[in-house]
C-alpha cells in the first residue's frame, strides 16, 4: 500500500496540546466528577492490557493507543456531550461509506450517555469516555486500512494497508477541536472512486429498501420488434436501475421491444462491460438478474479494497490498470488524459495486484521465455518439429547468465532442457511486441505491446500468463518520453536493435482490482469477479 505522496505529511499531523474543546468552554461537558472518573480510567488503562470490558472492541488493537492517549493527559476524561453526540452521528451515517453501524457499540454508548446525564456517575462517565475513545480508534483504523485486512486471503494481493502509527494523536485532535468527523478525513482515501462510489451506496440502498427489481425470465434472445411479457419485465428492471429514464406512465407499448428501449439496453450493456448490441442475450439477462442487494454489497466491498490501496492524496501523475475492467488509464497532473484496453492474466495465471514505478522502457525487446511456458508449450513442439524454433524466431541459450551463448538445435541435450533459456528475437513477431515498459518487481510483471491485436476486440480479455498487454503502446511510449519526438519513438519501436531508455522521471503504476466503479459519465459500472476476490472477501466482510 502507499500513503500516496504525503511528502508534506508532517504538516498534517494533529496538534496534541492539552487545550480544552469548544464544547467544554460552552458548558457542554458532562457533570460527573472528572477527578473521580480519571481515577477509574487510570485503574483500567494499562500499556499491556485493559482491565475493563469494552463491547464490540478488539482490545488488543486499541490498548497501546488508549494508554498513550490517557497517560499524556493524566487520565483526565476527554469527551463532552457534544463530541460524543458527533461520534455517534458519524457512526450512524457510516453506511454511506459501505460500513455497518452495528459493528460499533453505539447502543452501549447511548445507554451510558443517558446514565451519566441522569446520575452524574463518575464510574459510568469513565466507562463512557474510555468506550468513546476506543470506538474512535476502531473507526479510524477501519477507514484507514479497511474493515477486513487483506492478510493472506488472496496470495496475489501485494498492496498492503499501513495503519497510522499514532492514532491517539488524531483522537486528541478530535476531542480538542470538537470536529470528530473532520478529523477522520485524514484517513479517508483521496482516490476519486472512493467518493464517487459512496454516492451509489445511497442509490442502491433505496432500491433495496423499495424491494429491488424484478427477476427476468430467461426464454432465449430478444430482438427489436419482439413482443412479450419478458420485454415488459426488462423495461421495469432498466427503469429501476436508471438505464431507462421514462417511467411507466410514459410507456405506450410496454411489452414491445421498441427504439426507446434499445438505448436503455445499450446503456446497461456498457455499464456491465458487455458487448453493445441491440440483441438482449442470455448473458445480459443473467447480469440483470443479479439482485440489488448483491450489487450494493459489491460497492461496499470495493470501497473496502480502496481503503487497502490508498490513504492520503494520490500522486498528480500515474498509470492505473483496473484488471476486471480490462482498462488502463493515464492521469497526468491530476487529469485523466487517456484510457486504453489491456489484456490481463487468465484466472490460472492471475495478474498480481501491486504498485511500483515505471523506470525504463525496452524498445525492440527480446522475450526471455519463462521456464514454465517453455516446458509446457515450446519444448514439446520443438521436440516433434525440428523447424519449430527457427520458424517462430526463437533461439536457445546455454543459461540465464550474462555469459550465456546461443547454441544450435543440434547441440540441445533433450534430457536436460531446464538448463536452457529460450528467447524470441526482436521484431513484429515477438510476443512482447515492439516495446515493454518496466517497473522491476518480484512478480516479473510489466506492460508490453503485442502482435495479437485482435484480442483487444474481445470484451473479456483475460488471456495472458500474467503480464499486461496494452492496446496503444506507441501512445504510452510517446507520453512517457516527452524528450523524444513522436517519430523518434516510432523509429525505436520499428528498429530490430534492442534499446533501453530510462525515464527522466519515474511514473507510479498501480495494478488494481475494482469490480465496481463510476465511469467518466458518472454511471455506476459492475464487472465480473475475475479472480474471485469479491467472493473471498464477502464472508469476512459480513462478520459484524
Amino acid at each position: 500500500m502507499f500513503i500516496a505522496c504525503n511528502s508534506d505529511g508532517s504538516n498534517r499531523q494533529p496538534n496534541v496540546s492539552g487545550s480544552t474543546s469548544g464544547d467544554e468552554e460552552a458548558g457542554n461537558s458532562f457533570q460527573y466528577s472528572r477527578e473521580e472518573a480519571g481515577s477509574f480510567i487510570e485503574q483500567w488503562v494499562d500499556s499491556a492490557e485493559l482491565k475493563t470490558n469494552l463491547p464490540k472492541i478488539k482490545e488488543a488493537q486499541v490498548t497501546e493507543d488508549l494508554y498513550s492517549f490517557y497517560s499524556k493527559r493524566n487520565y483526565s476524561p476527554a469527551w463532552t456531550a457534544g463530541t460524543a453526540a458527533r461520534l455517534v452521528s458519524t457512526i450512524r451515517n457510516i453506511e454511506q461509506e459501505g460500513l455497518n453501524p452495528d459493528s460499533y457499540p453505539v447502543d452501549t454508548i447511548q445507554t451510558l450517555i443517558e446514565q451519566v446525564q441522569q446520575e452524574n456517575s463518575a464510574e459510568a462517565g469513565a466507562k463512557l469516555d474510555l468506550l468513546l475513545s476506543a470506538t474512535y480508534l476502531k473507526l479510524a483504523d477501519v477507514i484507514a486500512t479497511g474493515k477486513v485486512k487483506p492478510g493472506n486471503y488472496y496470495n496475489s494481493w501485494h498492496i498492503k494497508p499501513v495503519a497510522p502509527d499514532t492514532l491517539y494523536t488524531h483522537l486528541q485532535q478530535a476531542v480538542e477541536s470538537g470536529e470528530v468527523n473532520a478529523s477522520l478525513d485524514y484517513f479517508r482515501p483521496r482516490f476519486d472512486q472512493y467518493e464517487k462510489l459512496q454516492q451509489y451506496i445511497d442509490t442502491y440502498s433505496r432500491i433495496v429498501e423499495n424491494g429491488g427489481w424484478p427477476d427476468i425470465e430467461s426464454k432465449g434472445e430478444l430482438q427489436p420488434g419482439d413482443s412479450s411479457q419478458q420485454v415488459e419485465q426488462i423495461r421495469q428492471r432498466l427503469h429501476i436501475s436508471g438505464d431507462l429514464a421514462a417511467g411507466p406512465s410514459e410507456w405506450t407499448s410496454p411489452a414491445v421491444y421498441d427504439s426507446t428501449l434499445i438505448s436503455a439496453v445499450n446503456n446497461f450493456q456498457v455499464r456491465m462491460g458487455l458487448e453493445v448490441q441491440p440483441t438482449i442475450t442470455a448473458e445480459m439477462i443473467e447480469a440483470m438478474n443479479v439482485p440489488a442487494e448483491t450489487r450494493l454489497k459489491q460497492i461496499a466491498l470495493n470501497l473496502d479494497r480502496i481503503r487497502w490501496f490508498s490513504s492520503g492524496d494520490m500522486p498528480p501523475t500515474y498509470v492505473l490498470v483496473n484488471l476486471p475492467e480490462y482498462k488502463l488509464q493515464v492521469v497526468d497532473d491530476g487529469e485523466k488524459v487517456k484510457t486504453m484496453k489491456v489484456v490481463v492474466g487468465e484466472q490460472m495465471n492471475s495478474t498480481p495486484i501491486f504498485s511500483d514505478k515505471i523506470q525504463y522502457a525496452v524498445f525492440s525487446p527480446y522475450w526471455n521465455v519463462p521456464n514454465s511456458i517453455a516446458m509446457d508449450e515450446i519444448w514439446p513442439n520443438a521436440r516433434n518439429n525440428p523447424g519449430y524454433l527457427s520458424s517462430r524466431h526463437y533461439e536457445v541459450l546455454t543459461g540465464w547468465g550474462d555469459d550465456a551463448r546461443v547454441i544450435s538445435p543440434s547441440e540441445i541435450d533433450w534430457d536436460n532442457l531446464r538448463q536452457y533459456r529460450i528467447r524470441q528475437k526482436p521484431g513484429p513477431w515477438n510476443s512482447l511486441g515492439r516495446v515493454k515498459f518496466m517497473f522491476p518487481n518480484d512478480y516479473a510483471i510489466y506492460l508490453h505491446d503485442t502482435p495479437a491485436d485482435h484480442l483487444f476486440e474481445e470484451y473479456t480479455r483475460a488471456f495472458s500468463h500474467g503480464c499486461i498487454r496494452v492496446e496503444e503502446p506507441a501512445w504510452l511510449a510517446d507520453w512517457l518520453f516527452p524528450q523524444y519526438e513522436r517519430q523518434d519513438v516510432k523509429n525505436k519501436m520499428n528498429n530490430t536493435n534492442r534499446d533501453i531508455v530510462s525515464l527522466e522521471d519515474e511514473v507510479p503504476v498501480y495494478i488494481f482490482y475494482l469490480t465496481s466503479f463510476v465511469d467518466d459519465n458518472g454511471d455506476i459500472n459492475f464487472r465480473e469477479d475475475l479472480y474471485e476476490l469479491d467472493k473471498r472477501l464477502t464472508p469476512q466482510f459480513d462478520l459484524i
